[in-house]
């Protein structure tokens, strides 16, 4: 059986989250929504435990209430279990030293949230993970 493509959104913008889990889920994926950067860092715990599922692709803000994302991305690079994970970097932040360090912890894009619709930002996620329509 086709089982959905999984998509971990860390974003804390209650506005934003509501426009990509429609558009994602439009789209066929299954999205999984965390809003705090710890929270996050004990999911990817998790998946390194093996309690959790790896979602096929991480959505990941810079700007959280607790934490910079980056902290995150370092997590996640740092386990065996997700340090391939295809993660994202979705921002408002246009910060060229955040860019860069993104880049270094192997971000796959860095995305500024007001230069993609959530539309666009379908397509490459669908690209990304080899989904056509």
């Amino acid at each position: 059986m086709y089982m959905k493509k999984t998509i971990l959104l860390i974003e804390d913008d209650e506005a934003i989250i509501e426009i990509y889990k429609i558009a994602l889920g439009k789209a066929g994926f299954k999205v999984e929504v965390i809003s705090l950067g710890e929270k996050a860092k004990e999911k990817v715990k998790e998946m390194e435990q093996g309690k959790a599922d790896k979602p096929d692709l991480v959505l990941l803000d810079l700007v959280l209430p607790d934490m910079n994302g980056i902290k995150i991305l370092e997590e996640i690079r740092k386990q065996k279990t997700t340090k391939d994970l295809p993660v994202f970097v979705l921002t408002n932040y246009t910060d060229r030293e955040l860019e860069k360090i993104g880049n270094y912890l192997k971000s796959e894009r860095y995305l500024l949230k007001a230069n993609f619709t959530p539309t666009q930002l379908v397509e490459i996620i669908k690209e990304r993970l080899g989904k056509k329509k």
